[in-house]
């Protein structure tokens, strides 16, 4: 068996260099993952600004029905204004439905990215435990080997000393 199990890999770097190279590529993904999150969060706060105007916009709107109400014009001309201002917010509230519909459908495949992210950050996660699992194996199994190369040299060098007390008594 080969002693050196690891000198003849290509990549000259040790064996915990390449390790925290990993490490390193690792947590630059949880970065990029990070950063794509903020992004998202910018999204959502964009929407939500949307929201209130729309809000804003159908309150003016609620606001301006209810004078016209409160008026209660009997005139015919007063009332077929009305009737065309009606009209007119019914078609603003179409264009707004329709605005509203392709904001829910961006935040549906938002929500979709988000959670394909969050599948891979699990995925990530997953894989850097077994990472780490191996990684504890394969640096103990290291060790033992050690341990055992030091126990077999220190008895052939307790062997060695015996051999030089013999050698000595002899000379003297």
């Amino acid at each position: 068996m080969n002693e050196e199990p690891t000198k003849g890999l290509p990549d000259k770097r040790s064996f915990e260099e390449r390790v925290f190279a990993r490490f390193d590529a690792i947590d630059a993904r949880f970065d990029a993952i990070d950063a794509r999150f903020e992004a998202v969060d910018a999204r959502f706060e964009a929407v939500d600004a949307r929201f209130d105007a729309l809000d804003a916009r159908f309150e003016a709107v609620e606001t301006r029905l209810e004078k016209l109400e409160a008026r209660a014009y009997d005139t015919k001309p007063i009332w077929e204004r009305a009737l065309a201002a009606i009209m007119e917010m019914g078609l603003e509230l179409g264009e707004v439905k329709s605005k509203v519909t392709g904001i829910e459908a961006r935040v549906t495949e938002i929500e979709t990215r988000v959670a394909v992210i969050e599948s891979d950050v699990a995925s990530i996660k997953s894989n850097y435990a077994e990472m780490k699992r191996d990684l504890k194996h394969q640096v103990n199994r290291r060790i033992d080997l050690i341990l055992s190369f030091l126990l077999e040299e220190r008895d052939d060098i307790r062997d060695a000393e015996d051999k030089i007390r013999q050698l000595e008594t002899k000379l003297a």
